[in-house]
């Protein structure tokens, strides 16, 4: 008798569990578009990206951060106001997620759906007012400088099997024991210092790694710090990858140095005969 009534007072427990459980609304979040600003100031370049992130608000407060694709539990249902944020991997470290400072939010309203599940693609594009310098491998001359101890040479191809922007990309081949290359871009211009946010980002695909490098040039000095490895992929699973890179810290701290410049080193991999890594896009952005 006495398990009987220790049954029924569970059994009462969980039916009430049940009842009190809120009923939500689901918002699935798939991926951002990222479109080409038409009021640009300046060419922003191709629409590459890996927008991987939303900050999401609704009605004024935050519901927070996810992972696409993503699908968001809400509570209530009806018509809201959402501003929804495009947000980034920073430096390729996973666990650290930031909002891109570059690129528009979403404003709008979204109907939710109770007990059911609104599908929504958010699009965004770059402020008319960002600033770029750009090497995307489709001028004649480029803006990268080969350091002249490197023994391997920096390239343009456009084989089909990795062409997905324009008409060209970089290439770099790493043959032998022996092969290293250091390569810089020249744009030559100053960057905004005193805490501006100033980004790296670019397209790759890649079977070598690459050490990122930040060169700070002027008034007598010059120096070089260096930044993020890019890790190699496996020749049977690589894939095209964007990355951003915040410079923000080492360009401010570089204050006596007015031009600063993206340095790519690499040298082949132990255990490789031979690998490639094949860049586009590099974009160096800034207010």
């Amino acid at each position: 008798m006495k398990r009987i009534s220790i049954l029924f007072i569970l059994s009462l427990v969980i039916l009430s569990c049940k009842k009190d459980q809120p009923e939500v609304a689901w918002l699935k979040i798939d991926k951002w578009i990222l479109n080409s600003n038409p009021n640009a100031e300046i060419p922003q370049g191709e629409m590459s990206h890996d927008l991987s992130q939303v900050f999401v608000n609704m009605d004024g407060k935050s519901l927070g951060v996810y992972q696409l694709p993503a699908k968001i539990p809400i509570i209530g249902d009806g018509t809201h106001d959402f501003v929804i944020l495009p947000g980034v991997i920073n430096n390729g470290i996973s666990a650290t997620k930031k909002r891109y400072p570059f690129v528009e939010p979403y404003k709008g309203s979204i109907t939710l759906v109770k007990n059911d599940t609104v599908s929504f693609t958010p699009s965004t594009q770059y402020y008319s007012s960002v600033k770029f310098l750009i090497e995307d491998f489709e001028s004649p001359s480029m803006q990268m400088d080969v350091a002249t101890e490197s023994t391997a040479t920096l390239g343009r191809n456009n084989d089909p099997a990795f062409l997905k922007w324009g008409n060209k990309y970089g290439e770099i081949i790493l043959s032998d024991s022996a092969s290293n290359i250091s390569i810089a871009t020249t744009f030559g211009t100053v960057l905004p210092k005193l805490g501006a946010e100033v980004y790296l980002e670019f397209d790759y695909i890649n079977t070598n790694s690459m050490l990122t490098n930040v060169v700070s040039v002027g008034n007598g000095d010059y120096y070089e710090d260096p930044y993020i490895l890019i890790n190699s992929q496996l020749k049977d699973k690589a894939v095209w990858k964007h990355v951003y890179l915040d410079l923000m810290e080492i360009v401010s701290y570089r204050q006596t140095t007015p031009i600063n410049e993206a340095s790519f080193k690499f040298v082949l991999d132990p255990g490789f005969n031979s690998s490639y890594f094949i860049i586009d896009n590099i974009k160096l952005v800034y207010p």
